[in-house]
């Protein structure tokens, strides 16, 4: 599977929010329904969040089923770091994690603790290498692929270290190995989501690594058992890396890794306008631009339940409230870590940008600027595409004819 957002024909009422509402236009309205391109598709969730009418949703089988029917004899819940925001001020760390492994868990690993690793990552890669300005994150999945489709000049701009989800996932198995002494496939390992974005990444990463997560629960789907679960008491738990816990929020990972000359761009529209920046050359005196698709960062994802600014709230109190027993994980490592390259990767071949031929693209270009001559320019979606530039392209493409246009059509008439 390497699809993770599912559209239900049978909900879907043909209003074009998501058409308009989608960053590289996959979306199409064929005979009055939504249809997915998936080879545009980036799975940043927009149109899961704009439709009215919950056509859409995440491609997932039953986290039970996978759980209750896998051969595996150790189960491991990663946390992503916005999940203790997702809980009411003062809900005890340990009562989260306990409440995650009364799931069916043996063992949970917080993802503060990698991207706390992951930070000190980036700080060195940053300095060790002075002639990529500005360097763009890799953690969210989404704004990856919007660049691999939209802006393939600035893939060499991507800093190529691997997120805390596959990083915490590698660590999360070897200590489970260790402790357990179980076989690679004896263990599973469980990366509880706030975004579909993320189950690309498992079963389709744009890396040339084999990711350490077995599958992706929605946070979502789990967190009326968790909050039936949260009052119990128990003290036993590990508890979270604090700089770490930052990268559930905008701007979080960059103050984590120490940077001082960054940009925290949040939602897909703000990305775009930076990217476009970043292409027209304006931005190469700043160090890292940390681009998040989802509006306050992680703690907007789609599958979160509470408001992303209420969450944001929630982890900043347990940053600043936090006691003496809070530490950091396998930091003692990192040396051996990152001198190993662990952290670093490369595009698999198939993900790198295609280099078109100038003279075929500047052909193609006019061709499709000819097209898009003949169109009102009014841009009203109509004819079943978002734009009418978009259109022009799906006439060049033969995937729609010139005449679907109805402004056009009755002119003709």
């Amino acid at each position: 599977m390497n699809f993770s957002i599912m559209l239900d024909k049978e909900k879907c009422k043909g209003c074009t929010n998501c058409m308009r509402r989608c960053p590289t236009q996959a979306i199409r309205l064929i005979d009055e329904k939504a249809f997915i391109n998936n080879s545009k598709c980036i799975h940043c969730g927009e149109c899961i969040k704009i439709c009215p009418y919950d056509a859409y949703t995440p491609e997932s089988i039953e986290w039970n089923e996978e759980m209750n029917y896998s051969p595996y004899k150790c189960k491991i819940a990663i946390i992503s770091t916005p999940t203790y925001g997702q809980f009411p001020k003062g809900t005890s760390i340990c009562n989260v994690q306990n409440s995650i492994k009364k799931l069916g868990f043996d063992f949970v690993y917080d993802a503060s603790w990698s991207a706390e690793l992951v930070s000190k990552a980036i700080n060195r890669k940053i300095n060790e290498v002075k002639d990529i300005r500005p360097f763009i994150s890799t953690n969210c999945p989404a704004t990856v692929r919007l660049i691999k489709s939209r802006y393939p000049s600035l893939m060499d701009n991507l800093i190529y270290i691997k997120e805390p989800m596959v990083i915490g996932a590698m660590l999360a198995r070897e200590r489970a190995k260790s402790i357990f002494n179980l076989k690679d496939e004896e263990i599973g390992v469980f990366y509880i989501s706030p975004c579909p974005a993320k189950l690309l990444a498992v079963t389709d990463p744009i890396g040339d690594y084999h990711s350490s997560v077995d599958w992706v629960i929605p946070l979502n789907t789990i967190f009326g058992d968790l909050y039936r679960e949260i009052k119990k008491d128990d003290i036993s738990c590990s508890y979270p890396a604090l700089n770490g816990l930052r990268w559930g929020v905008a701007g979080g990972q960059s103050e984590s890794a120490n940077l001082t000359n960054y940009i925290s761009v949040h939602g897909m529209e703000n990305i775009i306008h930076i990217l476009d920046e970043i292409e027209n050359g304006n931005l190469n005196n700043v160090d890292y631009v940390e681009a998040l698709a989802c509006v306050e960062g992680c703690v907007g994802g789609s599958f979160n339940v509470v408001n992303p600014y209420i969450a944001k709230n929630n982890i900043e109190y347990i940053i600043k409230n936090a006691g003496d027993n809070f530490n950091i994980e396998d930091l003692d490592k990192f040396d051996e870590m990152y001198d190993s390259g662990i952290f670093k990767f490369k595009l698999k071949a198939e993900d790198n940008p295609i280099k078109f031929n100038m003279k075929e693209a500047v052909i193609k270009n006019e061709k499709i600027m000819e097209i898009n001559a003949l169109l009102p320019g009014l841009d009203c979606g109509s004819c079943g595409a978002p734009t009418c530039y978009a259109h022009a392209e799906d006439v060049y493409n033969n995937q729609a004819e010139l005449y679907d246009c109805i402004v056009l059509r009755a002119k003709n008439k």
